[in-house]
C-alpha cells in the first residue's frame, strides 16, 4: 500500500510560522521577566545587608550614647557629693561651687542627667 500524498497547504505552513513567531516572543518576554526577578532579588538582597548594617550601627550608637549617658551621670554625682561636702564644710563657698549647683540642677531638669535617685547611684 502506498501512503496517500497530502498537499502541503502555505495558509498552514504561514499560521505555524505565526505561532513559532508568537511562542518566541513569549519566551522573550519570559526571559526578560527571569533576569528582572534575579536583579530585583539581587538588590532585595542589597537592601536586607543595608538594613542589617543600620540596625547594628544604630545598636553601637545606643551603646555608645548609654556609656556616654553612664559617664555623664557619674560626673555629677561626683560634682553633686563635692558640692555637698564643701557646703557642709564651709560657710560661704566661691562663686564657682554655686554655678555648679546650678549647673547641675539645670542639667537635671533638662533631663540629660538620669532619673534615678542620687542617693541610690552613689552606692
Amino acid at each position: 500500500m502506498t501512503q496517500p500524498t497530502y498537499p502541503v497547504r502555505s495558509d498552514l505552513i504561514a499560521e505555524l510560522a505565526t505561532r513559532l513567531e508568537q511562542l518566541d516572543q513569549i519566551l522573550g518576554r519570559l526571559e526578560d521577566a527571569e533576569r528582572q526577578a534575579a536583579d530585583a532579588s539581587e538588590r532585595l538582597m542589597r537592601t536586607r545587608r543595608w538594613q542589617e548594617e543600620t540596625v547594628r550601627a544604630i545598636q553601637d550608637e545606643r551603646a555608645q550614647m548609654r556609656t556616654h549617658q553612664r559617664a555623664l551621670d557619674d560626673l555629677a554625682d561626683r560634682a553633686q557629693a563635692a558640692v555637698e561636702a564643701l557646703s557642709g564644710q564651709y560657710r560661704s563657698l566661691p562663686p564657682e561651687i554655686h554655678e555648679l549647683a546650678v549647673e547641675l540642677h539645670v542639667l537635671q531638669t533638662a533631663g540629660l542627667l538620669s532619673r534615678r535617685d542620687t542617693r541610690a547611684r552613689r552606692r
